[in-house]
């Protein structure tokens, strides 16, 4: 290589195509092909780090590897892909989308690309937010290297640590607004805790994303020594109504219990304003009881269509290969690669995008016209019932609440009855004692000395445990008078054993006992949902996680057993009886609110026409079918949104590739790659929407053709 006198070292290679490993005078330098080459290596393939590579240049090349070749190498592949990153600025420069906020507010062209005269859709946009903990950094890693990535992904620390305390100086807000939650939030406790041993020895215990429907990622943020705390999707929310307003629809595993934290939150005003809605996802949502899904599952809410808010998940099955390079990074490359792989992969997105809606409106096809020909044929068969799916759910809901509680009062009758049944128990065992008498033979008694030593002991163990079992029914009695004190019933006036209340409090503390049996049987169930579904993570967790999950998976399905012959022996004794369960009908249910109708027997739920199992099958087929026709209308405006991006994006670039030819040579260079990419691109995009638009069904806008 050539070198002038007044030129740097690097100047002259890079013009060559190389890049020195050293900025001043380099002594091993790297082709930008090869550079090139490992940079879409580790787009594509995140798990493939830069010592492999390395190595296999050296093979390659017959040169014995060395560790500083690693080194080199990645001190030459950081100075590439800033080299990248400058190049990026100028093309958005000459692009017109150097605002900090620009990929914000055009990140998918199916979500933000309005069109004049569209219909308006409420919600406005599906989005999908939740953490994950495989992205974990050790605490220390790389601490000499000071440099801080510029990422367009991440939220800032500053700006999550706004909401650090948010929820905590409202306590009286939030333990309003909790109230509500159904009891969901613990279910997911697990989820959002994280042991001392992790906070202890990572700084970065995982990330919290944001994406849209169709799998673009939104926002990141950096969850750092600690689990899902609220400040994280509370700084994520907030930062989306910065830049998206009105009308949002977000999916989180706790939705619920969200709500009722963003209410109490200092963006609740904004909240309210920008009309947020928050969703429980839909698969998540299985483990939430049936009133929270009546409230909050997407089967349920209008304008959701098909989606299942499930995006998030989809990510992190991607993103979590880059867990084994990013653990021992410094900062600047944990982003640096987390940066990477989002970009590739929104990338990805983008290219499959019109998939995405051929796909989805061939699936809303299906199902209207499946679930339209059942739904009729069942109306048909039940012409005498009024058969108001839609109403059931609001019906099913208001019973729920109602049920929600148990009437305090009640409450105190029934263990009112509870302890008089310990106390007549007490007492029958007493009685029974005195019916046991001592008796002695001659035997028992020695010369001299009266009772030997073995009859003495019988007769002082007999007499403590009278003394004891008399303490027992003292101590009984007050319990007794104390619940008698707080119902107003006097001394006198005992219940006896066949007196109508004491009779109807009996039959309904065997209800209660049903119910937890019903509950007790739910949580098993969960459980052993939430270790099938952490089994399949195989490729994230190590071998000693896999097998205690394994092992988890076993013993549940034993207690899940146990719990229903328990159910089962309790079930027949109900007024009307239950339906007993099998093993295999348990761990098929739909969802685990089913759970939710065996209980409260006294409020005669199974005389509700929502109540029977056919009913309630052909109820989600109906809902399923509003959701559909949602969908159809949702993808009609989003196939227009994305036929306007491909028609107008590749003539804006080569336009102002055109511009810029004679100006900026080198620019207008990388604006006509930029060009090429994106045309094969949109003329897939193109194919797939014609194949849209020739679907039987179609209802959208299509476009004109010009002859």
């Amino acid at each position: 290589v050539i070198q002038q006198d007044d030129e740097l070292a690097n100047v002259s290679r890079i013009q060559n195509g190389l890049l020195g490993c050293t900025p001043t005078s380099p002594e091993l330098a790297i082709t930008l092909q090869c550079l090139e080459l490992y940079h879409q290596l580790q787009r594509h393939q995140s798990s493939f780090g830069i010592q492999a590579y390395t190595k296999v240049l050296c093979v390659l090349h017959g040169v014995t590897y060395r560790p500083h070749f690693r080194d080199q190498f990645s001190m030459a592949f950081d100075v590439y892909l800033a080299i990248l990153r400058a190049v990026q600025c100028r093309i958005n420069q000459a692009l017109r989308r150097d605002d900090p906020s620009w990929r914000l507010r055009h990140y998918c062209p199916a979500c933000t690309f309005k069109q004049p005269g569209e219909p308006v859709l409420v919600p406005s946009s599906l989005k999908a937010m939740d953490g994950n903990n495989s992205a974990k950094r050790m605490d220390h890693a790389g601490h000499a290297d000071r440099r801080i990535f510029p990422s367009t992904y991440m939220i800032s620390r500053a700006d999550v640590d706004m909401f650090k305390d948010d929820v905590c100086t409202r306590p009286g807000q939030r333990s309003n607004a909790e109230h509500h939650d159904g009891g969901c939030a613990d279910t997911w406790q697990a989820a959002s805790s994280v042991d001392e041993d992790t906070v202890r020895v990572f700084e970065q215990t995982g990330i919290f994303l944001s994406a849209c429907r169709h799998g673009i990622i939104l926002t990141c943020a950096e969850m750092l020594r600690s689990g899902e705390l609220a400040k994280y999707p509370l700084a994520t929310i907030n930062k989306l109504i910065d830049v998206h307003s009105n009308d949002q629809a977000i999916g989180s595993d706790i939705g619920c219990s969200l709500t009722a934290t963003l209410a109490a939150s200092s963006i609740a005003q904004a909240a309210r304003a920008a009309n947020v809605q928050l969703i429980i996802n839909a698969f998540h949502g299985h483990a939430h009881n049936h009133m929270c899904q009546l409230q909050y599952r997407p089967l349920y809410l209008p304008g959701t269509g098909l989606e299942d808010f499930e995006t998030c998940e989809r990510v992190f099955s991607s993103s979590n290969a880059t867990a084994g390079l990013i653990r021992h990074a410094s900062h600047f490359h944990y982003v640096q690669s987390l940066e990477l792989h989002f970009s590739q992969w929104d990338a990805n997105r983008y290219a499959e995008l019109s998939r995405f809606l051929l796909n989805n409106y061939k699936q809303a096809l299906r199902i209207i016209s499946a679930n339209t020909a059942e739904l009729d044929a069942y109306c048909a068969l039940h012409p005498n019932e009024n058969l108001d799916f839609g109403s059931w759910a609001a019906e099913e809901l208001a019973y729920l609440k109602a049920v929600e509680s148990e009437p305090k009062q009640d409450a105190l009758r029934v263990t009112y009855v509870e302890e008089l049944e310990k106390l007549a128990k007490l007492k029958y065992d007493i009685s029974s004692q005195d019916d046991n008498f001592l008796s002695y033979s001659q035997s028992s008694f020695t010369p001299g000395s009266g009772l030997s030593h073995m009859a003495s002991t019988a007769m002082k163990r007999n007499h403590a445990a009278r003394r004891a079992a008399e303490r027992r029914v003292r101590s009984q009695q007050d319990r007794v008078e104390d619940l008698e004190d707080q119902l107003g019933i006097e001394l006198t006036d005992r219940w006896a054993t066949d007196r109508r209340e004491y009779v109807e409090m009996l039959e309904y503390s065997r209800q209660r006992q049903f119910i937890r049996a019903v509950e007790e049987l739910e949580n098993l169930v969960v459980q052993r949902l939430f270790e099938l579904s952490k089994a399949n993570l195989a490729s994230t967790v190590g071998y000693k996680l896999r097998r205690q999950i394994s092992k988890a998976i076993v013993r549940r399905s034993a207690a899940v057993r146990n719990a229903l012959e328990r159910y089962n022996k309790l079930a027949v004794k109900q007024s009307p009886p239950r339906p007993t369960l099998q093993y295999s009908e348990v761990l098929s249910y739909a969802t685990l609110g089913n759970f939710d109708l065996l209980k409260h027997s006294r409020h005669e739920v199974l005389a509700r026409p929502w109540s029977n199992t056919m009913h309630r099958q052909m109820a989600v087929k109906y809902f399923k079918l509003l959701r559909a026709h949602e969908e159809i209308t949702q993808l009609n405006v989003e196939v227009r949104r994305l036929q306007a991006w491909v028609d107008s994006e590749t003539t804006e670039i080569k336009q102002i590739a055109t511009e810029l030819s004679a100006q900026n040579p080198p620019l207008s260079a990388e604006l006509q790659v930029l060009f090429h990419c994106q045309l094969r691109i949109n003329n897939q995009h193109q194919l797939r929407l014609q194949c849209i638009y020739d679907l039987e069904g179609y209802s959208g806008v299509r476009p004109i053709v010009e002859h």
